[in-house]
Order: structure tokens, then C-alpha cells, then sequence
């Protein structure tokens, strides 16, 4: 039962079918013929790697393959199932052994600080840009190249058990129609709710690994801190802004507003468990997590109730802050320049317009072209979600080193909710690795 929950919030992938004739070459969105690569005639075997959520979306992964297939006998696509956890450690053991895929499709967090060592290849010519918007364009792109076909963009806010809030009398301490919310309107919410002989709390806190960690930048952006200088080249978090964000969040483990023991706790368990177990009042999440959740209710995994989302909350409650969680396919420099060809055009294959109308029936998909923008109710979680993409802040994902930027933070971040370190020289001392990592990996 598990299984299922967590298979849903996998990330989702754009797929779909796109009909082509004879030996004519595919036509590119726009319409405009594509140039058929080199070589058509001689075989061609392509490595492509997904993600797990085979259980949601294999169908679309077997439709992909059979239909690209069609078109062009002398391919053959191997699809290789990674599992989301494991995916940053295959891919540095790849990268350092020679023996990475030919494209794969996945989330904007994995692949783009490869680009700054000359890994990727960039796909600004089968992109029609026209479609899609600048600061889409921009979460995928490196020293202005776009490396990744964007396909499917959600953002972060706060998901929150409404019926918990009902059954304390609270649901009036939330905010409405996503209006803005302070920090200490957001503090009483969680007070409300938690209720330790019951094993409720306010907030879903852990601290245990990477998994998340877009939801502590976003509570701390809410006093005014930024995590990077807006040329990508420096980590300041440690502003005092970012400190008194961080003295703000360890209150919540002093207050025991979240689990106990949260520094040690995973995303997974909290989110993926505790939440949908009707234990945890508001957690950081998205559409996704949203249609997971329901599954998990419909299933009968968990107990049903209902869900809301809205935004994370700022110290002067003008306004949010929210992280976009861009997926999409990249094709990856090997040495096999015919591979390279064909791979860029089974991007544009599985990108095209049709595709995405075909990805964006899918109820946890917000599709990344502009021409596919759908009149979604004002009380969908869909309206909702894009109401946050023009709060997105800077995680990072441009970032040289940003996987081990990444993986520096959470240890600091348990260093300062386990009081090991003050809130102050746990940034500083996270600011002092990230800069040294973002030196090294601009090489």
C-alpha cells in the first residue's frame, strides 16, 4: 500500500504519441521540418532512464517507446527504471565511469550542475521558445543554453489537513483564496493543532536528508533571506535575515510544534506517512503530493480528509515564497555523436504539443507551454499552484556544485534544531562549504 503512495509522488514525466508517416522526419512543434539525423538506416540503440512511478505511468513510458519505434525501425530505446533515491549516486557514478544514458526525464534538481562540466547537450535548437515562458525557460537553462526540454512545473506551498483544523475550531486561523499569511498568524495555526497525547502537530519538520529541503529555504526566505546571490555564484543565506528565519524555525522544535525527534526524521516518513496518517496539521508539498495523497484515501491506505493548499507564510505577510519543481527530458554528451542526434530528436518526439495536451489530462500536471494553458476553476489545486510560480525563489538548481550544496545543508540544519550549533554558525558554516563547492565546481 505503501508502494502506491509512494509511487505517486514519484515525478511525473511528460508522455504521450505523436503520428508521423513513411520515412518522412518528425516535424517539430512549431511545425517547421526537422532535419532526420545522420545516418537513418544504420542501427541505433538508446539508453533512456525514467523514474520508478512505472505503477502510474507506464503506460505512457511503453506508448513512447513503441511509437518512436514505429516511426523509426533502426532504434531501439532501452528504458532503465531508477529509483528516485538512489538517482544523484547513479548519476555521479555515471558521470565518473563514462557510462551515462543517452536522455533521460526526470526533475530540473538532477542534472543541471552537469552542464558546467560539459555533460549535457544543449537543446536550444529543437525547443520552440515562443511556447513556453522566460522564467521556465531560465529554471532549465545554464549560462543562457537550455539543457532541458521542460514538460511539467508545479511549485511548493503548504498542503494542510482541513478537517484537523475543523475538529479544533481552527479552520478560521487559515488562509483564504491563498492570501498571505505572517509568520505568527502561521504559529498559532500550528499551536491549534498540535496535540502531543494525540500525536499531532502543527508542521511536518525533518531534517535527516536532502529529501524536501526546498520547504526550509522557502520558511526562511520569508524573513527576506536569499540562499544565492542572483548570479548563482556565491551562497548568502547567512544574512541576518537568513539567521533570524533559522532562530524561527528551531522555535518550532522548541515549542513542540513538529514530531518529536524531527532533525532525524526523513521527508518520506513525515510527508509520505505521517501527513496522509492524519497526524501532521501543514507540510511542505505540491499538486503532487496532493493526487498521492488522494490516491492513498481512495485506495484505503488512509483514512480520507480533506485537503487545501496555501502559501508559506512571510514575516510581514505581503506576499510568499515558493520553489518550482520543473521535470522534463535531457539528452546527455556521450562520445556517440549519432546517439546524441537521435536522442535530441526523441526529446522534441516526446515533447511536442501533442504530448503535452495528452500529459496535462493527468491531474497533477501543470503543462509548460504556454498553448496549452487550460481555465483551470479558481479553487483547483492547479489555479492555486499557479498563483505561487511568480513568488518562485533561488534553491539553487543552477548553481555549480548544486548537488553538493545540497547535500552540505542538512547536516547544518540538524546542527542548529538539535542546538548543536547556533542558528548563526550553522549558516555561516553552510555558507563557507557551498562557496567553496560552488568555487571548485565552476572549474
Amino acid at each position: 500500500m505503501k508502494k502506491t503512495l509512494a509511487g505517486g509522488l514519484a515525478m511525473l514525466l511528460a508522455l504521450g504519441l505523436l503520428a508521423g508517416c513513411g520515412d518522412k522526419p518528425a516535424a517539430t512543434p512549431n511545425g517547421a521540418e526537422n532535419q532526420p539525423p545522420t545516418a537513418a538506416a544504420t542501427p541505433v540503440n538508446l539508453t533512456w532512464w525514467v523514474i520508478q512511478d512505472v505503477e502510474a505511468y507506464g503506460k505512457f513510458y511503453d506508448d513512447m517507446v513503441a511509437s518512436f519505434q514505429q516511426e523509426y525501425p533502426n532504434v531501439t530505446i532501452k528504458r532503465e527504471i531508477v529509483p528516485v533515491d538512489k538517482i544523484n549516486e547513479k548519476l555521479s557514478i555515471a558521470a565518473n565511469t563514462g557510462q551515462l544514458p543517452d536522455v533521460q526525464q526526470g526533475s530540473i534538481f538532477w542534472p543541471l550542475s552537469y552542464a558546467y562540466k560539459d555533460l549535457l547537450v544543449p537543446l536550444d535548437d529543437i525547443i520552440d521558445k515562443a511556447d513556453f515562458d522566460d522564467a521556465i525557460l531560465k529554471s532549465v537553462s545554464v549560462n543562457d543554453k537550455v539543457y532541458i526540454y521542460p514538460n511539467n512545473t508545479t511549485a511548493i506551498g503548504l498542503v494542510v489537513n482541513k478537517d484537523l483544523f475543523k475538529e479544533k475550531g481552527a479552520l478560521d486561523l487559515l488562509p483564504k483564496n491563498m492570501e498571505p499569511w505572517t509568520t505568527d498568524q502561521f504559529l498559532k495555526a500550528a499551536q491549534a493543532v498540535t496535540d502531543p497525547a494525540k500525536g499531532t502537530y502543527g508542521y511536518a519538520m525533518y531534517a535527516a536528508d536532502t529529501g524536501g529541503d526546498q520547504g526550509h529555504h522557502a520558511m526562511l526566505w520569508g524573513f527576506g533571506a536569499k540562499s544565492f546571490s542572483d548570479d548563482n555564484k556565491t551562497a548568502v543565506l547567512n544574512s541576518p535575515d537568513g539567521v533570524e528565519g533559522l532562530k524561527f524555525y528551531t522555535s518550532l522544535v522548541d515549542q513542540k510544534l513538529v514530531p518529536p525527534g524531527a532533525a532525524g526524521l526523513k521527508a518520506t516518513e513525515v510527508i509520505n506517512n505521517m501527513f496522509p496518517q492524519g497526524k501532521i496539521g501543514m507540510t511542505m508539498g505540491n499538486i503532487g503530493h496532493i493526487d498521492a495523497f488522494q490516491k492513498s484515501f481512495k485506495d484505503g491506505t488512509n483514512k480520507p480528509f480533506e485537503l487545501d493548499l496555501v502559501p508559506y507564510p512571510t514575516k510581514d505577510g505581503k506576499g510568499t515564497n515558493s520553489v518550482l519543481f520543473g521535470y522534463g527530458t535531457w539528452v546527455w554528451k556521450t562520445k556517440n555523436d549519432v546517439n546524441i542526434e537521435w536522442a535530441k530528436k526523441f526529446a522534441q518526439f516526446i515533447n511536442s504539443k501533442e504530448n503535452m495536451a495528452k500529459f496535462a489530462e493527468l491531474p497533477s500536471v501543470v503543462p509548460t507551454r504556454k498553448s496549452l494553458a487550460t481555465q483551470y476553476k479558481e479553487d483547483s489545486f492547479q489555479a492555486k499552484t499557479i498563483k505561487l510560480f511568480q513568488y518562485a525563489g533561488n534553491v539553487g538548481v543552477n548553481v555549480p556544485g548544486y548537488a553538493e550544496t545540497r547535500a552540505a545543508f542538512y547536516p547544518e540544519l540538524q546542527a542548529a534544531l538539535t542546538k548543536a550549533k547556533t542558528p548563526e554558525q550553522a549558516l555561516n558554516d553552510w555558507v563557507s562549504k557551498a562557496n567553496e563547492i560552488i568555487s571548485r565546481s565552476a572549474k
